[in-house]
């Protein structure tokens, strides 16, 4: 059988998604430059802040795996705007924001609403608001290895 016959005439969708993400990462990042952060980071932050819990947990809830989320946390650590303790059982590892992640964070945040209007006025309100739709029922409708809905 050959290539073209197994390949949708569309593409793949990883692949076209992965590139979407690329394109908007570099806007964001661009925009966060000045708080030397980059929007992944930023991400993390923003989802660290809600409580502590362990790092297993929270690679649960972003659907990372734990070494994965272990070597991106380690920059926001070395920065010292995250903070990586033993947890209730000396095996876990629990994460938390520290006051300079929150300045971070406070900081970064009128940049990233920057980088949020842009790629909307790039992309249109309701096309941004049709990606987002799309997101959430994919989310909704493919697998979650935690067996959580998103």
């Amino acid at each position: 059988m050959s290539a073209s016959a197994r390949v949708p005439s569309f593409g793949c969708t990883c692949a076209r998604l992965r590139k979407l993400a690329r394109r908007v990462t570099r806007i964001y990042d661009a925009y966060l430059a000045p708080q030397s952060i980059k929007v992944t980071q930023f991400s993390l932050l923003v989802n660290a802040t809600s409580r502590e819990r362990t790092v297993s947990e929270f690679a649960a809830e972003l659907e990372m795996d734990r070494s994965t989320l272990s070597r991106n946390l380690a920059p926001l650590v070395a920065q010292g705007w995250v903070s990586i303790a033993i947890g209730a059982d000396t095996r876990s590892r629990s994460i938390s924001v520290t006051a300079a992640g929150r300045r971070k964070l406070k900081a970064a945040l009128p940049l990233w609403r920057k980088a949020q209007c842009e790629v909307e006025s790039m992309l249109g309100t309701e096309s941004v608001a049709q990606l987002h739709q799309n997101i959430r029922q994919a989310l909704a409708t493919l697998p979650n290895p935690t067996g959580k809905h998103a």
